[in-house]
Parts: C-alpha cells; sequence; structure tokens
C-alpha cells in the first residue's frame, strides 16, 4: 500500500512538469533537448544544416548550369526551376508574366544581346531582377556578364 501512495505522489508531483513543457517541432527547442540529454553536447553536426553561403553557392551552380544550357531544351526548365524555387512567395501559376520576362531576359543575355546583358548583370549584383523575381546575388556572375 505504501508503495502505490508513493508512485501516486510521484505521478502527481511530476504531472505539473509535464503540462510545462510543450510539444514543438522548433529545431532549437528540439537541439537544447538533446544537449540536456547528451550531457551537455551538440547533437546537430556541421553537414545537418548548410552554411547561407554554401546555399547561395548552390544558387549560382544551378543559375551557371541554366546559362550554359543556352540554346536547348534545358535551359527553360533549368533557369525556372531555379527561380520559382528562389520565389516560392511569388507562385508561378499566379506570375506568369514575371518568369516569362525572365526567361526572355536570360535567353537575349544569352544570346549576346548587350542590353539584356547589362540588365542581367545589374540584377545579379543585387540579387533581384527589375520585375521582382529573385536572382542569385554573386558579383563576380555580374561582372562576368558585363564582359
Amino acid at each position: 500500500m505504501k508503495r502505490s501512495h508513493f508512485l501516486l505522489v510521484a505521478v502527481v508531483a511530476a504531472a505539473p512538469m509535464l503540462c510545462a513543457a510543450p510539444l514543438t517541432l522548433d529545431p532549437a527547442v528540439i537541439e537544447e533537448a538533446k544537449r540536456a540529454v547528451f550531457g551537455g553536447e551538440s547533437v546537430m553536426t556541421q553537414d545537418s544544416a548548410p552554411a547561407p553561403a554554401a546555399a547561395e553557392q548552390g544558387d549560382t551552380a544551378l543559375w551557371q548550369e541554366a546559362m550554359d544550357a543556352a540554346g536547348t531544351e534545358m535551359m527553360p526548365v533549368l533557369l525556372l526551376a531555379l527561380l520559382q524555387r528562389l520565389n516560392p512567395h511569388l507562385p508561378m501559376q499566379e506570375h506568369a508574366a514575371r518568369y516569362a520576362e525572365a526567361l526572355r531576359l536570360h535567353v537575349l543575355a544569352a544570346a549576346g544581346n548587350k542590353a539584356a546583358r547589362m540588365e542581367l548583370a545589374a540584377a545579379l549584383s543585387v540579387g533581384v531582377l527589375t520585375n521582382g523575381l529573385r536572382v542569385p546575388c554573386d558579383a563576380s556572375l555580374a561582372e562576368k556578364m558585363k564582359h
């Protein structure tokens, strides 16, 4: 009887602590909980979350891959896929004219049109086209586009 009484007291005492810890999917809270469980060491590794610079380098490489495919059916596919990923706030089905304009600019620039190359160079230096679509921000690509 004493044993069950002790167990009941323990459960009642632990109940407020269980209610105080809300269920969450917040990575920072989960990481803090992991540190508490594993003795203060961070469980998250360098590979767990890509660095912003690495993600930007990936966008630059994808943009360059699309431009390298100029004159093929792959260029519009690669470019539009990248633009759509960079602009989730501007869905392609609702902003088709913007995407078509961006594609036209890139095709003209790839074909050597000086005005298109200058406009694209300016966009690459700030990371945004004049129509509001985001593009990779890369000074070296912008510089190459000027020549």
